[in-house]
């Protein structure tokens, strides 16, 4: 997807930065200046300190952004596989990554002064240079991977909603497709172009909007037909407490929609109070598990063994919802299949900026180096364009392979970036300080987030394998 330490976006300037620029102006003015703080420097920067950091909330909205992408949309469908007992893993899988995102900010505090607090760097703090290239690795191509997918996804939506005859300008037309791929690069360069995250607010803010609206869909769609009379498949009224054999399957696909750990750092150098990082990150994974929890619950109570992949199937096909008119003027009719369409489409398009913007300052800070300061400017503009640029040909080239790579390589990507590597890093940095008891929780941890990212690595072989033999 989404997708965290004690210092602000430029809290690495030190002490003898602040007092040389205070003494400056000192001595031009020829009267006291008050001390500059970390958001006047910000200032120098930017047109002013809120424009640039983010508030908490603020906060907490990008990482709910962040995190709950198209993801969503198979919610419903892990509970299917594993029964309802699903949903108490969901609960426990939701506090451990919320965990192990909080260990990612105290790792931070080991991170040397003279680098930037970033994912890459801190694994250059634990395990040197091949700790740093294999988070930039793992991390990049879990975030690229998903901004790859999203963009595939947006343009299926698009060629959802479009005629089907080729549409034309003049003498020069176009399929629905190049349409489609015309009309996503006018509305997302514009978007991955914003400076800083406090700024990708609005548009976080819209699909947090659009995964709410979905799921308030799978609630209405039961709430008008609790005996499921509209529900054509039988198997919509079978449900199982638990399904053993493919509980495994279920967690895994939990797992990958709670990952997104590579961006937190991005978040928490953005943030004007970066103290109250794990109170943001508490009330955010809550908040999604909120929200998963009821499409997941909603959508198994209401299509049972039936229900598909991705949620959106069922309410297309054979719902309560299903072809409902939402508004009609003369020949213009707008149903609630199209508002679905436009939902996933939102929510894929408000993710992607977010992906980008994480790919590239992954990229930037390798770049720098050994640099404390991370200023965002025009090299992390032209970085984004590049990523942006990449992906798209990427996923016009491997469009029809993309989905099969991805969930091999995004599984186990982002459940080591997420789970593994944040209990690792952790551990190695703090196991003289903890107590023989935490010792051995954050070891228990660790040790089962190395079975889980082994076994979802398998999974998805093994299903890469049975699709292809069917």
């Amino acid at each position: 997807m989404a997708p965290s330490i004690q210092e602000p976006l430029l809290g690495s300037y030190d002490e003898e930065t602040t007092s040389s620029q205070e003494t400056a102006r000192v001595q031009q003015n020829d009267a006291p200046y008050p001390k500059m703080s970390k958001v006047d420097i910000v200032e120098s920067f930017e047109s002013g300190a809120s424009s640039c950091l983010q508030s908490d909330l603020q906060t907490i909205i990008n990482t709910m952004n962040l995190y709950v992408g198209v993801g969503i949309l198979s919610l419903g469908y892990a509970v299917n596989l594993g029964g309802w007992a699903s949903l108490a893993i969901l609960g426990v899988l939701a506090s451990l990554l919320s965990y192990s995102a909080k260990l990612i900010g105290r790792s931070f505090d080991k991170v040397p002064q003279n680098l930037v607090p970033s994912y890459p760097n801190l694994g250059r703090t634990v395990f040197g240079l091949p700790g740093q290239f294999a988070v930039m690795i793992m991390g990049g191509a879990e975030f690229f991977g998903a901004f790859c997918l999203c963009l595939i996804v947006i343009w299926q939506s698009i060629t959802m909603l479009l005629p089907s005859h080729p549409l034309c300008l003049g003498s020069y037309c176009m399929i629905q497709m190049e349409f489609a791929i015309l009309l996503s690069t006018l509305f997302l360069l514009p978007a991955v172009l914003i400076r800083t995250f406090s700024r990708l607010t609005s548009i976080s803010i819209s699909g947090v909007v659009s995964s709410l609206t979905l799921t308030a869909l799978v609630i209405i769609a039961y709430a008008l037909d609790p005996q499921q009379k509209d529900v054509t498949d039988p198997a919509a009224h079978e449900h199982d407490l638990v399904d053993w054999i493919h509980l495994p399957m279920a967690a895994g696909i939990m797992v990958v929609s709670l990952s997104g750990h590579a961006g937190l750092p991005s978040l928490r150098r953005s943030m004007k109070n970066p103290e109250n990082f794990e109170r943001c990150i508490s009330i955010a994974f809550a908040s999604i598990f909120v929200i998963y929890a009821s499409i997941g619950g909603f959508g198994y109570l209401y299509f049972g063994k039936s229900t598909q992949v991705l949620i959106t199937g069922n309410l297309n096909d054979s719902s309560s919802v299903t072809g409902f008119i939402l508004l009609k003027i003369g020949s213009f009719s707008i149903s609630v299949n199209q508002l679905i369409t436009v939902l996933v489409a939102m929510s894929a398009y408000t993710t992607t900026p977010a992906l980008v913007y994480v790919v590239a300052e992954l990229i930037v800070d390798l770049l720098r180096g050994e640099s404390a300061t991370h200023v965002p400017g025009a090299g992390d503009l032209v970085a984004r364009t590049v990523v942006l640029g990449t992906g798209y040909i990427i996923a016009i080239v491997a469009y029809d392979v993309l989905g099969n790579v991805e969930s091999i390589v995004g599984g186990v990507c982002s459940t080591s970036i997420s789970l593994f590597l944040p209990t690792l890093f952790y551990y190695k940095l703090y196991k003289e300080d903890l107590s023989s008891t935490k010792k051995s929780i954050v070891f228990f941890i660790m040790v089962l987030a190395g079975v889980t990212v082994l076994g979802i690595g398998i999974l998805n072989v093994w299903q890469l394998v049975q699709k292809e033999k069917s």
